[in-house]
Parts: C-alpha cells; sequence; structure tokens
C-alpha cells in the first residue's frame, strides 16, 4: 500500500513551476498567499516561500496551513505542516510536511455565477511591488491608489472570488497586487471582506473587468455565499 506522500509525489512530480495557494486559517496573518511549486525531497515538499508586506512571512515550525494547486486533474487540496525554511538560497524554499492526503477539491466550490451586486472597496495597501511595475531598470516611482470608499459592481462571485466591473475613470483606485476591504450586500447580510486584486483587464466602452481573490472569510459569511450561488443556480436554470 502507498504512502501517504508517494501518493502526493505522483500528482506532483508533473506540477513543478506551478502556482500553489498557502491558506492560514487562523492567527495574525490569517489568509492566502501566493507561493509555488519548487521541489519535491524524500518526504517534503518544497514551495516558494511567501512574502508579507515585501518580507518573509513568519512561519513558526510545525505550524499548520492548506496547500491548494490546479492539476489538469481538478484542485488538489491537503493540510500541511512547516518543517524548515532555507532563506539564504537564489530561491528562497519553505519545507512542508503532509498531515493529510491531498484530496481532490469539488468543483462546486469553485462555481462561479453572474449577479451584479453594488459594493464598496477600501484600498488598504500593497505586499509587493507588481510584476508588470517592476521591468524597468532602475527605481520606478509607483503612485498607490488613494485611500478612501469606491464604488465597484460584483459581475459574478465563486467561494473563490469574485468578478468586479468599474468605470475607467475610477481605475485609479486600483493596483494589481493590491489588498482591499469589499463591503458587500448579500441576501440581507452585511460582509466585510479582505482580498486582493489578481488582474486588470480593460475592457471596450470604458469599462475595466477585475479579478478579486479572497484572502479568507468566516464560516458564516462562507454559509451565506454557498446559498446565494445555489440560488443564482436555480435561477438561471428556470
Amino acid at each position: 500500500m502507498e504512502s501517504r506522500f508517494e501518493e502526493a509525489r505522483k500528482l506532483l512530480n508533473g506540477l513543478i513551476g506551478s502556482k500553489v495557494d498557502l491558506i492560514i486559517t487562523s492567527g495574525l496573518h490569517k489568509g492566502s498567499y501566493v507561493s509555488g511549486l519548487e521541489e519535491i525531497g524524500d518526504d517534503l515538499i518544497g514551495v516558494t516561500h511567501p512574502t508579507f508586506k515585501g518580507r518573509f512571512l513568519p512561519l513558526s515550525r510545525n505550524a499548520e496551513l492548506s496547500l491548494k494547486i490546479d492539476s489538469p486533474h481538478g484542485v488538489h487540496q491537503a493540510t500541511v505542516a512547516v518543517s524548515r525554511s532555507i532563506l539564504n538560497v537564489n530561491i528562497p524554499l519553505l519545507w512542508l510536511k503532509l498531515v493529510s492526503p491531498m484530496e481532490k477539491v469539488q468543483r462546486r466550490m469553485f462555481v462561479r455565477v453572474p449577479t451584479s451586486i453594488k459594493a464598496s472597496a477600501f484600498f488598504l495597501g500593497v505586499d509587493d511591488i507588481p510584476e508588470s511595475l517592476d521591468e524597468t531598470e532602475g527605481q520606478v516611482e509607483i503612485s498607490l491608489p488613494p485611500k478612501e470608499w469606491f464604488s465597484v459592481r460584483i459581475s459574478d462571485i465563486s467561494l473563490g472570488g469574485i468578478g468586479i466591473s468599474i468605470k475607467q475613470d475610477i481605475a485609479r483606485f486600483c493596483i494589481e497586487g493590491g489588498r482591499y476591504l469589499l463591503l458587500i450586500k448579500i441576501s440581507g447580510a452585511t460582509m466585510f471582506i479582505v482580498g486582493k486584486i489578481v488582474k486588470i483587464l480593460i475592457k471596450k466602452e470604458g469599462m475595466v473587468e477585475i479579478g478579486f481573490a479572497y484572502e479568507g472569510f468566516s464560516v458564516s459569511i462562507e454559509k451565506i455565499m454557498m446559498s446565494y450561488i445555489r440560488q443564482q443556480e436555480l435561477m438561471a436554470r428556470g
């Protein structure tokens, strides 16, 4: 019988270089952090060490978190524990030990439904300089968005993130990689959700489409979203 790690190795060996999401569900640094799968050791998984506000994310030995990776066979997730960090190398690595098997996450968790909800957003800051602004030689002066509330319209929603539509004249409030506080009202419930802009796409007719990924939310918010998404699915089917 194959060990838990050997089963995971079969899946991960073909995914070296793939994007990985590391999810912390509690504590001061609760949220989702982007990483990358770099190496598969004898019994450990090596990923790019995540950063927070331009510094390496502090993670204590044996701290547990979730690892999520997308493969051609679907989205897989497992609970992992921090084994060690190696920072004084070209690619700083975080070595993780499997705590639970790699399990395929049901696609239904990521069903995206169209909607049209008015919401408000507030710029909190940016952890890292977006790659699109860090390609020129020398220092680049980055103009950060103003810290004030602005209106947005949610065009689609899922348990992984939302699509946002705004007019080009307020696109100055948005920056790729920026963290935002979102104020949204769904099914009569007012919610505050923190997340990050992962992409900005300028469309025709003076509109801008934005991809927004959650950093995490409470179980109560998740239940409200699941109920709303299910309701929208049923309405779409008639």
